[in-house]
């Protein structure tokens, strides 16, 4: 088993856990969707924020889940490995997408940045 891909697994439902807190509370939780020491003002749409991007934590979490797995089964069924690859840069694309999706809900939703 690769520890990378251990890691990648647990921050896959580690994404996944702080998007379901935060529809399920209505709060943004510090750690993935906002950093710790950011103050969120008085005038930011919160509730708008978190519908924007709900979704897109679930998703990118669920596909680092995934791409964790696959390459955790690798180690034992080395046919694998192709498949590895193809998931790695799938979900190194999707994560970048969603890294530049975050940064423009912060401006638009929560004033941030």
């Amino acid at each position: 088993m690769s520890v990378i891909d251990a890691l990648l697994f647990g921050c896959g439902i580690y994404i996944m856990y702080h998007s379901y807190i935060m529809k399920r509370d209505g709060i943004i939780p510090t750690g993935v969707m906002l950093s710790s020491g950011m103050i969120i003002p008085q005038d930011a749409d919160v509730a708008g924020f978190i519908l924007h991007m709900y979704g897109k934590g679930m998703i990118v979490g669920a596909l680092a889940c995934l791409s964790g797995l696959v390459g955790i089964l690798s180690v034992r069924i080395t046919s694998l490995q192709i498949i590895v690859t193809i998931f790695s840069l799938i979900f190194f694309i999707v994560f970048i997408a969603f890294i530049v999706a975050l940064k423009k809900a912060h401006k638009k939703y929560l004033h941030i940045g």
